[in-house]
């Protein structure tokens, strides 16, 4: 494996669909991503956030690889399951699964679905913050401004599950 970041040692090898990428983004959390591992999008992920985001070619971060792969490949139970999904939500789970990554991240419902029922860890974009804030990357400030701009991103949070994150950051930092 490579590195996260540089110097640091990778400690997974994680694949993301569009949503991820974009969301934190928006919420100025993407960089925090680094830290997780291998950060890997297929390139129908990558083609995707080019035509979403501006001048997404300049401001890709370094440290986000983008993988080519045939998502034709053998089939499997895995390619019935993603019939339904978009490209990048089927790229992003059959990589996922062809590579043996650690954790996909998606905020997608039936992928996320979809996912669990192929054996792979699947997080969301509250997942990322969460656990950045569980390992030390972000402080208690920083993580609840990163959950209030998850909110106000194009990132579609009930106010329930919003409460329920909000929740959990509280047990981070209340219980070490």
């Amino acid at each position: 494996m490579g590195a996260a970041a540089e110097g640091a040692p990778c400690l997974r090898v994680v694949v993301s669909d569009t949503g991820p990428i974009l969301h934190l983004r928006e919420a100025g959390a993407l960089d925090v991503l680094q830290f997780a591992g291998e950060i890997i999008i297929p390139a129908a992920v990558d083609d995707e956030l080019l035509r979403l985001i501006d001048d997404w070619p300049v401001l890709r971060p370094a440290w986000l690889q983008r993988r080519s792969f045939d998502p034709a490949g053998p089939p499997s139970p895995v390619h019935h399951l993603v019939a339904g999904l978009g490209a990048g939500e089927t790229n992003a789970i059959l990589l996922a699964r062809e590579i043996d990554a650690d954790w996909l991240l998606t905020d997608d419902t039936e992928a996320r679905v979809i996912a669990g029922l192929a054996g792979i860890e699947v997080h969301g974009s509250l997942g990322v913050v969460l656990w950045a804030a569980a390992v030390g990357h972000f402080d208690r400030a920083k993580a609840a401004a990163a959950l209030d701009h998850l909110a106000r991103s194009s990132l579609w949070i009930s106010a329930g599950i919003l409460a329920e994150a909000r929740a959990a950051l509280g047990r981070i930092f209340d219980n070490p």
